[in-house]
Formats: C-alpha cells, structure tokens, sequence
C-alpha cells in the first residue's frame, strides 16, 4: 500500500459523520461532512444545523494520513468516528 493510498483512506469523507470535541466540554458532538476539496472540509452539525450553521474549515494532515479541522471551535479529526460517550452531565 502506498502513502497516497493511506492517506485517502483516513481523509475526510463527505456523508461521514465524525464528533468533535471542545477544551471546555467533556462530551462530543457530531458533525457531518458535507462537502470536500484538496484542502478544505465543510461540516454541518448533525443534530443542531439551525444552531450551527454549516462552516468551511482547512483540512490538516496529521501523522499516519489522517486529518483535523476545526468547526466552530471544535477540534475534528477525521479518525474520530465514534461518539466517546462520555459526558460530566450524566457522570
């Protein structure tokens, strides 16, 4: 397999959903990409779209192939494709 070949598999994919996370929230929130070019991810939130509008974000690579953006201040990393489930409300 070559570098290429990883690095597509790990990138951001348009319908995917992925949650992001906040420095000063213990929870995730999913996102969906809903459009994608060479360097750049737009994401709308999945659950709240009327409260989060969707945004443009710049796709970085990461070690290993795999991206991360930011969506209204939330880091999202394209591995991060499940919820963490974990939540300081229901602690």
């Amino acid at each position: 397999m070559t570098t290429a070949t990883t690095a597509t598999a790990a990138a951001f994919q348009v319908g995917k959903t992925y949650y992001g996370s906040l420095s000063c929230a213990h929870s995730s929130f999913p996102v969906i990409c809903v459009k994608r070019t060479e360097k750049t991810v737009w994401f709308e939130h999945a659950t709240m779209p009327d409260a989060y509008p969707p945004a443009r974000s710049k796709a970085r690579a990461l070690q290993g192939g795999a991206e991360a953006a930011n969506f209204h201040g939330w880091y999202v990393s394209s591995t991060s494709v499940k919820d963490n489930g974990w939540d300081m409300m229901f602690a």
